[in-house]
């Protein structure tokens, strides 16, 4: 029968192994998820300043004072989405300009900036390989342009709102400790 010979060959090929083998395949793959950065999984992501983001950190939980493991946890979570909500703000900014740039750069405006341009650098970058646009060139690029800034925008919505759920739970708790 076709079909017991097919579920043969299905339970053979899942006990195959799958996905990379080595540890630098490993190493690509653990990085898949981090494409654009507001919804990372990584507190910290490539382009980021670490020791930035640990100021931040020790800054707010000063502020916050957490006691206990309860309110440490959601102190953590507070930590962790504020440092996103500034990257999803960043990455609109990076998008936006991008974009602009982009729409700005026709090559009748580049003949008439290079016409006019008395030195070199007066020229202006190129958007497609501005360095200072990277990221935003890979959001817009990751959501093939079609409501890219719509979409950062619900993004930085859902952030905010649970950032404000965590700072919310964090005072009832600290209002329910005290005196």
């Amino acid at each position: 029968m076709a079909g017991e010979e097919q579920a043969h060959t299905n339970r053979r090929k899942a006990d195959r192994p799958t996905g990379p083998g080595t540890p630098e395949g490993k190493g690509d793959v653990s990085e898949n998820g981090v494409k654009h950065g507001p919804s990372a999984r990584k507190d910290v992501i490539e382009g980021e300043d670490p020791q930035e983001f640990e100021r931040h950190r020790q800054q707010m939980l000063g502020e916050l004072a957490p006691v206990g493991a309860m309110e440490a946890t959601l102190a953590e979570r507070i930590v962790s989405l504020s440092w996103r909500l500034k990257r999803a703000e960043r990455l609109q900014n990076e998008v936006l300009e991008h974009l602009t740039t982009k729409e700005t750069s026709s090559p009748l405006a580049k003949l008439v900036e290079s016409l006019l341009a008395e030195d070199v650098d007066l020229m202006g970058d190129d958007p497609e390989t501005d360095p200072n646009l990277a990221v935003g060139r890979a959001v817009a690029k990751d959501f093939a342009n079609d409501g890219v800034l719509d979409r950062l925008s619900i993004c930085e919505q859902q952030i905010e709102s649970r950032l404000f759920r965590a700072m919310a739970e964090l005072q009832r708790l600290q209002l329910k400790r005290k005196p």
